[in-house]
């Protein structure tokens, strides 16, 4: 049994999944393929970017900073993204794409950082330490993660020791890698994030969104141990 478990730095819903995840026993934890994606290589192919609906980008974060508050995660930062967002009467929303707001993003940086530090061992930890940057879950602060510094700062902060300037064989290695996960994500039908697929015998099922979880865990047959109950 394997559950693939899609997810990207951008999507707060997928730090919220990320950091439920970890939390799972290892025993459970060692069953998870973690699959990252990013917007680079999926937007405008097999995935769709909510930046582009001014209507769904509203209601994500006020879902986002629901679903973090009932995990435990601090939703201060998503509630003053909601914040920005206001419909009026002057605005043509028949044409109105807001997908430019978000500016330039280079997000493989920290994806290919993510693998190294699964390489090492470390990728829950990274994994969640970049999360709580990009969304301030921890009430810390929050950095952009697109930064190669901010990226080394995380690295310093949790004392994780992952290269981040790679050879040429290890980039190879990693865009494999990449390659591999998105070719594998179409097979898998993955139209956002975050998003399950539970393996068993050849048997596939398939899961998406943080709220998702618990029907995830019931369906590989583990939530009735309270030791992986998340909330």
């Amino acid at each position: 049994m394997i559950i693939r478990f899609y997810f990207s730095f951008r999507s707060p819903f997928a730090g919220v999944a990320f950091h439920r995840m970890s939390l799972l026993p290892e025993p459970v934890r060692s069953i998870v393929q973690t699959m990252p994606l990013w917007p680079d290589v999926i937007f405008g192919g097999h995935m769709d970017n909510p930046s582009d609906n001014l209507f769904k980008l509203r209601y994500v974060f006020k879902d986002a900073a629901r679903q973090a508050e009932t995990a435990g995660l601090n939703r201060s930062f998503l509630d003053r993204l909601d914040g920005q967002f206001h419909l009026d009467e002057a605005t043509d929303y028949r044409v109105r794409k807001v997908g430019t707001m978000t500016g330039i993003e280079q997000w493989q940086p920290v994806h290919l950082a993510y693998l190294s530090a699964v390489d090492a061992g470390l990728g829950w930890q990274f994994g969640n330490a970049v999360f709580a940057r990009r969304f301030d879950f921890d009430g810390r602060g929050r950095l952009d993660v697109m930064q190669k510094d901010v990226i080394e700062k995380i690295c310093q902060d949790m004392a994780l020791d992952i290269p981040l300037s790679w050879t040429e064989t290890h980039r190879k290695k990693l865009d494999k890698i990449c390659v591999g996960g998105i070719r594998r994500s179409e097979l898998d039908g993955v139209f956002g994030v975050p998003f399950f697929v539970l393996e068993d015998d050849g048997v596939e099922e398939y899961f998406w969104g943080n709220d998702r979880i618990d029907w995830l865990l019931e369906a590989a047959g583990i939530t009735s141990d309270p030791a992986v109950k998340l909330i």
